[in-house]
């Protein structure tokens, strides 16, 4: 018996030894990430450190979006990645991809939130022609990089307060740096956009803020934490990741909120990400929750809105059966709420 208790031990270190790394002894974490501009409290918690001080080795994987990165959490190939919650994701999820949804990466915030915003063309605000929501009808609109997103929640929501639907508008789908120069050249009339675009719209004149989206779908999820199943059974694990990720929520706030270390903060995130210019920088506010609170009502919403639409196909998603606060809850104990 004695025997057969040690072969069981060391098969047991055996099947542990994978999720440790060897550099001093810290576990792996292997993260997607698409370097947008967005990923600004991941940078603060990354290169602070904050990750490391927990006993992670965290490893970035590049990936063009949320969505990609869905099968390779489904496999275990990456242990964390964000993205929006959009038709795609809830198809996943009816088609059996295995995944959890953990944890808030953005949100949209209250009344003034103008990290997403409805845009318009300079010179149509300027004569008039464009004075409120309502004169998007019969325009032509920007809705972003593809169907089945938040443009369309966003829109949908705006339109029918103003008495039309999106069939009265001209949709073009566009990345959001196309349609800034396609309002540029003026074959665009106006479009959804986000933050540092909104502000470098505004500084070329190229276009302004008819609405931001805060007016609009306040507390709608943008963009939320996943995990793969493999890495939220590592409870210990799972639960330092969330812990290091909150540190740099909280540090974002301390310096885009409160102005506290703004400028440090800034000349980091310019070194490791693609926006570079300090101004823009400056007129950085994105809403994340610190104490990554997901909003799970909305996601359930979203998912109902793109079932209704058609672009959600079988049955509603069992979003309850993906959703696991519990590493949230726990790094608050850790942390303290805020």
């Amino acid at each position: 018996m004695a025997r057969a208790f040690a072969l069981l031990l060391v098969a047991s270190v055996m099947l542990a030894a994978p999720a440790m790394a060897q550099d001093g002894g810290r576990i792996p974490v292997k993260v997607g990430v698409s370097g947008r501009p967005d990923q600004v409290s991941l940078e603060l918690a990354m290169r602070r450190g904050y990750f490391a001080k927990e006993g992670l080795d965290v490893e970035y994987v590049q990936a063009s979006s949320g969505e990609e990165m869905v099968p390779s959490l489904a496999a275990d190939q990456i242990q964390v990645g964000s993205g929006s919650p959009n038709a795609g994701l809830f198809n996943a999820l009816n088609r059996g991809i295995d995944i959890r949804m953990v944890a808030d990466f953005a949100h949209v915030g209250p009344k003034g939130d103008r990290s997403v915003s409805v845009v318009a063309r300079s010179d149509l605000l300027d004569s008039g022609t464009i004075k409120t929501p309502a004169d998007l009808k019969g325009r032509s609109v920007g809705f972003g990089p593809g169907a089945g997103q938040v443009s369309e929640i966003l829109f949908d929501t705006l339109f029918k307060k103003e008495g039309f639907t999106i069939k009265d508008v001209t949709v073009r789908f566009m990345l959001f740096s196309d349609s800034l120069a396609a309002m540029g050249s003026k074959s665009l009339d106006a479009a959804f956009l986000v933050e540092p675009l909104v502000t470098a719209a505004e500084q070329k004149n190229i276009a302004r803020v008819l609405i931001d989206a805060g007016s609009i779908i306040p507390g709608t999820e943008l963009s939320v934490w996943y995990y793969s199943p493999a890495f939220a059974k590592n409870k210990n694990a799972a639960t330092k990741f969330m812990v290091g990720f909150l540190k740099g929520a909280r540090d974002y706030h301390d310096a885009f909120f409160d102005g506290k270390g703004k400028d440090e903060a800034i000349k980091l995130l310019i070194q490791y990400l693609p926006v570079k210019d300090p101004a823009l920088w400056q007129a950085s506010r994105q809403f994340t929750d610190m104490n990554g609170n997901l909003n799970v009502d909305d996601l359930k919403r979203q998912a109902a809105f793109y079932k209704a639409e058609g672009l959600v196909t079988g049955p509603m998603p069992d979003v309850d059966a993906h959703v696991d606060t519990s590493f949230a809850e726990a790094a608050v104990k850790v942390l303290g709420a805020r």
